[in-house]
């Protein structure tokens, strides 16, 4: 049965097939041929024709909403949809809306989706889960959440990182030097004191990662066990995406470059007058802002020891702040930075300046073969980001050991 988004796909080939003719005649000044005109009449009626069936299958589903909510709430469970799948069962109408969902904001990021369940990063629509207790029906309302969850779960974000969703293609982003002022004689004429516009160009990266989940806890229907798995799934990409931004690959056309990709030259031991050195990077560079600290939690356990001055019973960290900056921990931040040793990473900046994209919703393929033999289903996650700073001055890094 042809579904809304083929009829529309169908009506976009067909309008672009019509301004073809009246462009090309246009250009040449003249009017439609016989031949154009009586395929552009045919189009109209073509279209006209789309816009009557999309109409109908919209009342069709608005009917059959009514009366399905006349008797049960309509529902969404993840945990159900990877288990019709691992049994090559059909999934239901619900399912197969948040897919088709999920589909479309792959496709208008120009990106595929390949897995058999796709979920969109921003589900707005309300989606209810029906769970049989003791012969009775606990309905609970929650809505699909997940580009909430990722925001929430990302120090990245937390340290003021700004987040592009939506995106379509490559994306360039405008940045601006800033306008030179000179002081000049009263009659010497004026020099231009423009700023230059350069550009960042985010461009969408697989970013892919894995979960295994035992086939007992796929048969659970409870609102915990729902919630644990989106969570996981949530984290694997939080976490794959946090160790790649705030790590030390130097970047490639297959993933953004870390923080730490040069060597930071503040290392070893922590002092006071290290911290004051990346505030006056800082500072020197002009960048101005909400300046954070985040530091990987090894770092954090020696700042939080160390004293800014012998005797003072004052450390470089206290609390949750640095020289009185806020301070932010992960397990993302790189680690072993200093050939032969275990220096540990502090990196220090204005994060509004740094732009993480994505692309498209998140893509999962079930793979219940891999891990059969120990009684697991292997959810393999497929999504696109990209991350750069607009100014690379506006971060310091350092090593602690």
């Amino acid at each position: 049965m042809v579904n809304t988004l083929e009829l529309l796909d169908k009506k976009d080939l067909l309008k672009k097939e019509a301004e073809s003719f009246i462009n090309d005649a246009q250009k040449e000044e003249r009017k439609l041929i016989d031949s154009e005109q009586s395929r552009y009449n045919e189009i109209t009626k073509e279209i006209e024709q789309i816009d009557n069936q999309i109409r109908e299958i919209e009342k069709a589903n608005h009917r059959n909403y009514k009366k399905t909510n006349k008797t049960s709430m309509e529902k969404f469970s993840l945990l159900k949809a990877i288990n019709d799948v691992v049994n090559n069962r059909p999934l239901d109408e619900r399912s197969q809306e948040v897919i088709n969902a999920g589909i479309e904001e792959f496709r208008k990021s120009g990106q595929n989706a390949s897995g058999q369940i796709v979920l969109p990063i921003e589900e707005r629509a309300t989606i209810q889960a029906t769970i049989a207790t003791a012969g009775q029906e606990n309905v609970a309302e929650d809505k699909l959440g997940i580009l909430e969850h990722l925001r929430n779960n990302l120090v990245l974000i937390k340290a003021g990182a700004t987040h592009l969703t939506g995106l379509s293609g490559s994306v360039s982003i405008p940045v601006y030097s800033g306008s030179n002022v000179f002081w000049a004689g009263e009659t010497a004429d004026a020099t231009d004191g423009a700023g230059t516009f350069t550009e960042i160009n985010l461009e969408p990266k697989r970013l892919t990662a894995y979960i295994d989940i035992s086939k007992q806890f796929l048969i659970q229907d409870s609102n915990s066990a729902e919630e644990m798995l989106k969570r996981d799934i949530i984290s694997a990409i939080q976490e794959k995406l946090e160790a790649t931004i705030l790590g030390k690959a130097s970047g490639s056309t297959t993933q953004p470059a870390g923080l730490f990709a040069a060597t930071p030259s503040i290392s070893g031991t922590p002092t006071y007058s290290s911290i004051v050195e990346m505030e006056t990077a800082l500072e020197e560079a002009n960048i101005t802002g909400n300046k954070v600290f985040i530091v990987h939690p090894k770092a954090k356990g020696v700042l939080k020891i160390t004293e800014k001055s012998a005797g003072t019973a004052k450390y470089l960290m206290e609390g949750n702040e640095i020289d009185g900056y806020k301070a932010l921990s992960s397990n993302g931040v790189a680690n072993g930075l200093q050939t032969g040793t275990d220096e540990s990473g502090i990196v220090f900046g204005n994060f509004n300046d740094y732009v993480i994209g994505q692309w498209g919703g998140i893509d999962l393929t079930i793979d219940p073969y891999t891990q059969a033999a120990n009684g697991k289903v292997r959810i393999v996650i497929n999504a696109f980001f990209d991350g750069k700073p607009r100014r690379t001055a506006s971060f310091v890094t350092a090593s602690v050991k």
